[in-house]
């Protein structure tokens, strides 16, 4: 069985506002659900490194 993940990210606590909008979507190529987070202000900002350069995941706005 699959876990179910949610895009509102509510267990992100440096998150401390955040507008989220989500919408199901079916078409001849994803049948799914789409969200959008947007970060308007954070605790600090969270980066990760992809293919030895650090990216910035989540900051404000």
């Amino acid at each position: 069985m699959l876990k179910r993940k949610y895009g509102n990210r509510l267990e992100w606590k440096r998150v401390l506002e955040r507008k989220y909008a989500q919408a199901y979507i079916e078409t001849k190529e994803m049948k799914g659900y789409i969200t959008l987070l947007h970060t308007i202000k954070v605790a600090e900002p969270l980066f990760a490194m992809y293919e030895g350069k650090k990216v910035c995941i989540v900051d404000d706005g």
